[in-house]
């Protein structure tokens, strides 16, 4: 007699097939009060099958889309990774890059480039989109994660520096360049998991902007005057509160990290707290910090092997983060142009900062080695 290992409530424990004709799907979807046609599209999550199968740790998202005779889907951004393959048909891709696209084409698209799709009168397109961590794009059809708009020429223009959309362009490309930190090839490379040693000195360091993290946002929900971003903040608050600790007696912390420029690099954010206004704290905090924790944790989910479970440090932040990035986000839409320049400086100083704590904890793993 053999018996199969506990499977989670609602898993699937048999060999289960589903139609794409049973996954749910949606042909709209309403941004900022404005309608966008999206072809077809089946979120794999839609059906209950297909998302107990689906891991949450690290979270790939999975759609069928479809364009069909003229149809297409504007041209858009979104805050994370996303793969299409051209399954069938020919489609003809938009936005920063343009080309015809066949059968066996791959498009990948970094978060924030502008891009969107469009079929011949006559065509068809049948398509997979991927993403690899978080929310998939139209899963929650209610709250979709894209922001629609034109593509800008090569490099940019001086409108697009005074707008959301240029804003959030500029933070994804930001967020780009921070995944090829130092500190994200230790990740990739697989040695932190494999070397005891090495992930001890990692996880020590780590612990320091852990900590830092914590204070920034108490000190935040100190000084915020705004009721409604107050209630937002405090249930981030609640969200992060002792994930420090968490890190600390999960991993056994216990040696003293004795690195100037990681601390002052931490202490940064803490001190902007007590500078800046509450848009520019939703650009440091929401669109650059948590950015960079959805990041990292997505990639340093499988830090401790296949026996971490779903409260681990690494696993927590793989999700939470990538909702987290949203928090305030409508304080943004609805400043003039005028306001987007120094929110861009905001951005680039923060990104600037996290990617010099990244490379101050990379170099504190690999001191010695």
């Amino acid at each position: 007699m053999t018996t199969s290992p506990t499977a989670a409530p609602g898993a699937l424990t048999t060999v289960t097939t589903v139609t794409r004709e049973e996954i749910r799907p949606i042909t709209s979807v309403t941004v900022d009060g404005m309608t966008h046609r999206l072809g077809q599209q089946r979120d794999f999550r839609r059906h209950p099958a297909l998302s107990a199968f689906l891991p949450e740790a690290g979270r790939p998202s999975f759609a069928w889309v479809r364009l069909r005779d003229g149809e297409e889907l504007a041209v858009h951004q979104h805050p994370t990774s996303s793969m299409i393959l051209v399954c069938r048909g020919t489609v003809r891709l938009l936005g920063d890059t343009e080309r015809s696209l066949a059968e066996g084409d791959v498009v990948c698209v970094p978060p924030g480039c502008l891009h969107g799709f469009r079929t011949d009168p006559g065509e068809e397109f049948h398509g997979l989109s991927v993403q690899f961590a978080g929310a998939g794009l139209y899963e929650d059809e209610r709250a979709p994660r894209v922001s629609f708009g034109t593509a800008a020429a090569p490099g940019g223009d001086s409108r697009d520096q005074e707008t959301l959309v240029g804003l959030e362009r500029l933070n994804g490309a930001l967020a780009d360049r921070h995944t090829r930190n130092p500190l994200f090839g230790l990740l990739r490379g697989g040695r932190l998991r494999d070397d005891p040693q090495m992930r001890a000195r990692f996880v020590a360091a780590l612990y320091v902007w852990s900590c830092h993290f914590q204070r920034m946002l108490h000190a935040r929900q100190a000084v915020c005057v705004d009721p409604a971003l107050r209630d937002e903040y405090e249930m981030h608050l609640r969200d992060e509160y002792g994930h420090d600790r968490l890190l600390r007696d999960h991993y056994g912390v216990t040696a003293e990290v004795d690195d100037p420029v990681l601390e002052a690099a931490c202490t940064w954010f803490v001190a902007q707290m007590y500078q800046l206004d509450e848009a520019q704290k939703v650009v440091l905090v929401h669109m650059v910090v948590e950015t960079s924790g959805h990041l990292f944790g997505a990639a340093a989910a499988d830090i401790h092997g296949p026996d971490a479970g779903e409260d681990d440090f690494f696993a927590l932040h793989a999700v939470a983060d990538d909702d987290h990035r949203r928090i305030g986000r409508h304080r943004l839409a609805d400043l003039p142009p005028s306001e987007f320049p120094r929110l861009r400086a905001t951005c680039r100083q923060a990104w600037d900062q996290i990617d010099l704590i990244h490379e101050r904890i990379a170099a504190w793993t690999l001191e010695g080695r």
